[in-house]
């Protein structure tokens, strides 16, 4: 159940990354469809859809820019073209990774990103593409994973989880 939101999440968030070099691509409004592949051949891939727009991914990184309590911090950003090559930096519980993410794009209809990871344990590749309308019900900011999980990427805290899923118990 984490990984589908961590992976969309992380998808959300490097193309986000993307509008600090101050060009970000205009992405066409709509309905796009992601796949995303870990290095560990144990894990299948993750798909999803996403009700997606340039201004859904200046939302992300307005909130991003906000908050500055995030466990990532980009430590560079270069492009070249529709080719954009992150560092970034994560601290989770006293745990540094480093890891590279490479994105790009290809016109406004396809996002390919390959997140590697400094100490090479972990390879992630993720590919979207725009399918047309968002659905009915659906609103700017929805991602749906294949397993009925759904999600605003703008409000992560309303999370709905499938029928007979639990939610991760919290920590205090």
């Amino acid at each position: 159940m984490k990984i589908p939101l961590l992976l969309g999440m992380m998808s959300c968030a490097c193309v986000a990354a993307m509008a600090q070099a101050g060009d970000y691509p205009h992405i066409k409004e709509g309905l796009w469809s992601t796949t995303t592949t870990m290095g560990d051949a144990k894990r299948p891939p993750q798909s999803g859809t996403m009700c997606n727009s340039t201004a859904v991914m200046q939302s992300v990184l307005d909130a991003h820019k906000k908050n500055t309590d995030q466990p990532c911090k980009i430590i560079s950003l270069t492009h070249s073209g529709t080719v954009y090559t992150e560092q970034t930096e994560c601290n989770f519980g006293g745990q540094v990774r480093k890891s590279t993410s490479v994105t790009t794009f290809t016109g406004d209809t396809a996002v390919h990103t390959e997140i590697h990871q400094a100490d090479g344990a972990v390879t992630v590749t993720s590919d979207s593409k725009y399918v047309g309308a968002c659905p009915t019900g659906m609103v700017p900011g929805d991602f749906v994973g294949a397993d009925g999980m759904k999600f605003n990427i703008l409000h992560p805290e309303d999370l709905k989880l499938p029928d007979g899923a639990k939610a991760p118990e919290k920590k205090p």
